[in-house]
């Protein structure tokens, strides 16, 4: 924000007349370019007038005003190559064309595709036989296949696309508007910013007449009573619901103070006519969706929270389809009505059977992210629609220049490819040996080993990629296929003795034990007298039964040691918590019995346990009497 620009002088609804009287629109050409036009030569809108009678006797895709021969020549001519050619171009953006340049166009497209089929020997020996049959054969060509007449025309519409991206002379080409750009803004400029700022207003704020003119549509808004204008804001999403009607004339406000201090100033001078928040529980915590839109995907549920949520969202339905009656005055007299709706089911619960139309003009979403609906969050967005924005300048779209060279090349599916550097044919061998590896795929592999005379040991193409891994068998034991290095090894005869740059062999480049285990069992299958295992480094034969054996011996013990961890654990967990219960109980005290004049606590006691009390008490010190005097 500028310094000299305060915030409250840019509400739409009561601009400060400094800032409306430095405003000014931008226009801008289709490439995003700034056009400079004075405001009283702005362009109007370029509105395309549509035919609403029943009987058509003119095209306009191809500027035919009239037919000569009533509804047999139109209807013949909407199904012609000539229509659709025209109409693919007006959809492109491009003029149409007469039926001589479309005639030019398609045998100056053919003489090409004629030309790059055919060699220079056909060409020479056909040029005096065949000039005369090849309208012929392309006219039942044409007939014979029909998608591949509709490609025709498609290739020579994109090659004039082409054309006008790399024309020097279209830089401005494009109806010129201040709605060119893609932003939900129309940007205007004021000397009052630095430059490459512009003011920012959001489109859904005027109609659609008024959007053709902002700058007339502010300054009527400025002259006008926004006492008795108001809009309606409504946002739904997760259960929450919050509505307003909005007064477009702002109250007074004395800034951030007391409670209000969350709010800024332009949030405490929105003044709510009317409001309504509440919250029903339709959605299940941390899930995401709506409980309709789970049991629409996968089937009703039968819980207790999916029936309650079930039930809410009925009421919720009931409850905002109430206020909107309620409220029926207010909507049918609102200047505009915003509506958030998280999903098509929410949105629908204003418009099924509701005093808001689908249709109504007056009808719009938020063009920008809302949080949840709340009574803060719809003055934070009105604030957010109603106050000028200040951003950056649009830029430009950047052209892509197509060099000559390039742009001659056909795009058509019959014109020649460039001869480029084809993969060889080791490159395209070790491509489909490699997928077959990944996909595990034996059989397929096998198969096309022997099918194209493949050498097992094949070095893997190109070398500097599978440096690393030079032959299958590498390839398949640094990857982890067990069952694969088992084929290449006891099916093919690889050779396990091979080795890498860095001097290594298959099997040192397995990196678990299943791995290895396929080594040891291949190398019990094909026996020590099948090549020198010492250079393969693969460790001592293993049979099936053996690996099994082993397996179910790692096992045992891994459950013993898991057995073993579990009761030190428990043993730690019940000293920790004998541990725990003597430090709560503390030292404790002894109550020393034989002293017969000990203080004992007889709060505790009822009368009568009291009385007895106090009678043992007597009669223990009458016997100890006794005893004393007995004794002297």
């Amino acid at each position: 924000m500028s310094d000299h620009i305060q915030k409250n002088d840019l509400y739409v609804y009561d601009l400060a007349d400094d800032v409306l009287s430095s405003l000014e629109v931008i226009y801008f050409n289709s490439e995003l370019e700034e056009v400079q036009i004075k405001r009283t030569e702005e362009p109007k809108p370029v509105v395309k007038p549509i035919t609403k009678s029943k009987r058509v006797y003119s095209c306009t895709s191809c500027h035919i005003e009239k037919f000569s021969d009533g509804n047999g020549d139109y209807r013949s001519h909407f199904k012609s190559d000539f229509h659709k050619f025209n109409l693919k171009r007006v959809i492109k953006g491009l003029d149409p064309v007469d039926e001589l340049q479309f005639s030019k166009l398609i045998s100056e497209n053919r003489d090409s595709k004629t030309e790059k089929a055919g060699t220079n020997d056909e060409e020479d020996s056909d040029s005096s036989t065949d000039s005369g049959s090849d309208s012929d054969s392309e006219s039942e060509e044409r007939n014979d296949d029909g998608n591949d007449a509709q490609d025709e025309l498609d290739t020579i519409i994109e090659a004039e696309v082409q054309n006008l991206n790399i024309r020097d002379d279209d830089s401005d080409a494009g109806v010129v508007s201040h709605l060119n750009t893609q932003s939900p803004l129309v940007f205007l400029r004021s000397n009052k910013l630095p430059e490459g700022k512009v003011f920012g207003v959001y489109k859904c704020l005027f109609s659609k007449n008024g959007l053709q003119h902002p700058l007339k549509s502010i300054s009527t808004w400025k002259e006008q009573d926004q006492s008795q204008k108001f809009s309606v804001l409504f946002m739904i999403g997760g259960g929450h619901f919050a509505g307003a009607i909005v007064s477009h004339q702002r109250v007074a406000s004395s800034g951030n103070s007391g409670k209000k201090s969350k709010l800024s100033a332009q949030e405490q001078s929105v003044q709510f006519l009317e409001q309504k928040t509440f919250h029903r529980y339709t959605t299940r915590r941390k899930q995401g969706g709506s409980q309709s839109a789970n049991d629409n995907a996968k089937g009703k549920a039968n819980s207790a929270g999916s029936t309650l949520r079930r039930y809410n969202e009925a009421a919720l339905r009931a409850d905002v389809q109430s206020l909107l009656k309620d409220w029926e005055p207010y909507i049918s007299k609102a200047e505009n009505i915003f509506i958030r709706a998280k999903s098509v089911s929410d949105r629908k619960i204003f418009l099924d059977n509701t005093c808001i139309s689908k249709d109504d003009p007056r009808l719009k979403s938020f063009p920008f992210t809302t949080m949840r609906p709340t009574s803060h969050e719809l003055k934070r967005a009105w604030c957010d629609l109603t106050y000028l924005t200040i951003n950056d300048k649009p830029q430009p779209k950047v052209k892509k220049v197509i060099p000559a060279t390039q742009h001659m090349k056909s795009t058509s599916k019959w014109s020649t490819p460039e001869p480029s550097s084809q993969p060889s044919a080791e490159e395209q061998h070790t491509e489909k040996l490699i997928s077959m590896i990944q996909k595990s795929k034996a059989p397929l592999l096998i198969s096309y080993i022997r099918k194209n005379g493949i050498d097992i040991n094949f070095r893997l193409q190109p070398s500097s990629e599978y440096h690393h891994n030079p032959t299958m068998l590498h390839f398949a034991s640094a990857n982890g296929y067990k069952h694969m290095v088992l084929v290449l090894l006891s099916t093919l005869k690889a050779d396990p003795t091979i080795t890498n740059e860095n001097g290594k062999t298959a099997w040192d480049l397995a990196k678990d034990n299943s791995i290895r285990e396929s080594f040891q069992l291949a190398r019990h299958n094909l026996g020590e007298d099948y090549t020198n295992w010492a250079e393969s480094h693969i460790g001592e034969p293993l049979s099936t039964e053996e690996i099994e054996a082993r397996r179910q011996k790692l096992m045992l013990e891994e459950e013993s040691q898991k057995k073993l961890l579990i009761e030190k654990e428990l043993q730690a967990v019940k000293e920790r918590i004998k541990e725990e219960k003597e430090a709560k109980r503390g030292p404790g005290r002894q109550l020393d019995s034989s002293a017969p004049n000990a203080q004992i606590n007889l709060n505790s006691l009822s009368e009568n346990q009291r009385l007895r009390l106090m009678r043992e008490q007597r009669a223990r010190a009458a016997e100890a009497r006794m005893k004393k005097f007995s004794g002297n």
